[in-house]
């Protein structure tokens, strides 16, 4: 019985999470643009905002905020170097312990035989 809810909480938990990743390719390989995935907004150095962004020869680049868009349009190849320059120079994290999510833990736990 404790495997069937395990089994059950584990679906719940890691279906939406597959099918927010298949929807997210399938509209991105339709509209045929990129995300270029940068973290540093390519204008000013600062963390993307998640909300602003500019679409730039089929990638969309995030950016910090509105106000930046009409920059990085007037010299796109140039923000565009900035960037990947400053995202290669930023220290790597430090090595850390993998997370692991609670389906992932409950699925370990019915292999081990500790439910």
């Amino acid at each position: 019985m404790k495997r069937l809810i395990v089994l059950t909480l584990l679906l719940l938990f890691v279906m939406p999470v597959t099918a927010s990743k298949i929807f997210a390719v399938e509209e991105t390989t339709q509209t045929g643009i990129m995300d270029a995935g940068n973290k540093l907004c390519p204008v000013s150095g600062d963390p993307v905002s998640g909300n602003d962004f500019v679409i730039y020869k089929g990638k969309r680049y995030g950016l910090c905020c509105p106000m930046c868009k009409a920059s990085f349009l007037k010299e796109p190849e140039k923000y565009i170097a900035q960037m990947e320059a400053k995202e290669k120079t930023s220290a790597p994290p430090a090595a850390v312990a993998p997370v692991v999510s609670e389906s992932e833990e409950m699925e370990r736990d019915m292999e081990e035989g500790d439910l």
